[in-house]
């Protein structure tokens, strides 16, 4: 049977689900408007209501007029695109389709999501609250890493930032800072709580990404960021197109696909960036 007789839903629902499984930042990013997209440039109209003002209540005595509550909207633009084109030929695909599709989208779908990792990652810039700066990172060893938890959990609640659903996406290096610190446990199977979650130090779900935006690849010096799940990241992502095609000069069955997607931060008010060092333990 040839790729041809695959059906181009199937193929997308497909690749689709697998990335769900590997994306670190979908995970903890508001995904409401991933429906509305259905082309490279779109654009999707992000409302947020703004909070109402709770005033002191007195018995016979009226209530103020009641205020309007606006609403405050950005975009989210579909600008990133990328995809997949493979063939595998008759001799080849006789010997081994029965796999093929499930390695093959998988393969693709963790493509996907480095490319997509990389770029929210990227975001970091948009973040409202900063702890440490480029030029000047804080040196993190496990000594001092509670340290550092603690002031950033202090300036998010200077800022009102809730307590509750917050997460750091964190490099690997930190989070053995946490382990050294034993703030953290790393179990025999370094086993996932949930949605990517290792741990949970001072109320935060501790993310680890391989993706976290650095300065360099020859520096340690990295931007992790902490928020509030569903709230500081918005993302939207969908597979445009999936065709199945002979070559016309090859004896293949080929495939190939577009994937679509745009994101930011929407809450930078509910976001922070910490800059950091990997520094060596005394």
């Amino acid at each position: 049977m040839g790729f041809t007789n695959f059906i181009a839903t199937i193929w997308a629902s497909k690749i689709e689900m697998a990335l769900k499984n590997v994306l670190v930042f979908q995970s903890i990013a508001n995904t409401n408007y991933e429906g509305e997209l259905k082309n490279f440039k779109d654009k999707v109209r992000i409302i947020q209501i703004g909070e109402p003002t709770v005033k002191p209540y007195a018995k016979d005595v009226d209530l103020a007029a009641p205020e309007k509550i606006n609403d405050a909207a950005s975009e989210l633009i579909a600008d990133q695109a990328y995809y997949f084109n493979f063939a595998v030929d008759d001799v080849d695909a006789n010997q081994a389709k029965q796999d093929l599709l499930q390695k093959s989208t998988q393969n693709a779908a963790f493509a996907f999501a480095e490319n997509i990792d990389k770029y929210i990652a990227g975001l970091y810039p948009e973040a409202g609250l900063t702890h440490g700066s480029n030029n000047a990172p804080i040196d993190i060893t496990s000594l001092n890493v509670d340290d550092v938890f603690l002031e950033v959990s202090e300036k998010m609640s200077e800022n009102k930032i809730p307590r509750a659903n917050r997460f750091a996406i964190i490099p690997e290096w930190l989070h053995t800072k946490l382990i050294l610190a034993g703030l953290a446990t790393k179990t025999q199977n370094d086993q996932l709580y949930e949605n990517s979650v290792v741990a949970k130090v001072h109320g935060y779900d501790i993310i680890l990404s391989n993706n976290v935006s650095k300065n360099s690849a020859a520096w340690d010096k990295t931007r992790c960021l902490f928020g509030v799940r569903g709230e500081s990241f918005t993302f939207a992502g969908i597979i445009s197109s999936v065709e199945a095609y002979r070559p016309e000069k090859r004896f293949e069955d080929a495939v190939k696909g577009l994937y679509i997607y745009g994101g930011k931060i929407a809450r930078p008010d509910k976001t922070l960036a910490l800059y950091c060092d990997k520094t060596a333990e005394a």
